[in-house]
């Protein structure tokens, strides 16, 4: 049986800021806000229950993320990597993915291998943007393209 999810929810809604870049920033923190432009301003308790598990962890108050990994030339279809219907998604995906080895291992206790984990956080991503009113075959087609891009992304999986 495949694994679908049926909720993603959080103890509170995520508060999302744009990181701004000032004049006074060292060149490192102006770097680090150009490619990771959004920050949480609340931790949020995140609770995932799909057909085969239920699962929860903590994003603390400061993570940072880029958004959306969008192609350019895609954003007249689906919208720029800055939209707001696909910042929580990001964000959750991102955290999912920075963190693999913890949530494997902790969270999960080792009960998923990374092929199914790497599923799993995409279908979680689709999850998100279905229910922030994002229609179902764009959807469907983000979350395909997210999972390829993971597939292909070996690297990222190596040291996991």
């Amino acid at each position: 049986m495949k694994e679908k999810i049926i909720s993603v929810s959080f103890s509170q809604i995520p508060n999302v800021r744009v990181r701004v870049i000032d004049a006074d920033d060292i060149l490192e923190l102006k770097k680090n806000k150009k490619k990771y432009p959004f920050e949480l301003q609340n931790s949020v308790d995140v609770l995932i229950v799909t057909t085969k598990r239920n699962f929860s962890f903590t994003i603390y108050n400061g993570y940072t993320w880029n958004g959306a990994d969008i192609p350019r030339f895609f954003w007249r279809i689906i919208g720029s990597r800055t939209d707001n219907d696909f910042l929580i998604a990001s964000m959750l995906h991102d955290y999912l993915l920075e963190f693999k080895s913890y949530v494997i291992s902790e969270i999960l206790k080792n009960q998923i291998k990374k092929k199914e984990y790497r599923r799993l956080t995409s279908l979680i991503f689709r999850h998100i943007i279905k229910e922030q009113g994002t229609n179902t075959i764009k959807a469907n087609v983000m979350s395909w393209c997210v999972d390829v891009f993971q597939m292909f992304n070996w690297k990222a999986w190596k040291s996991c």
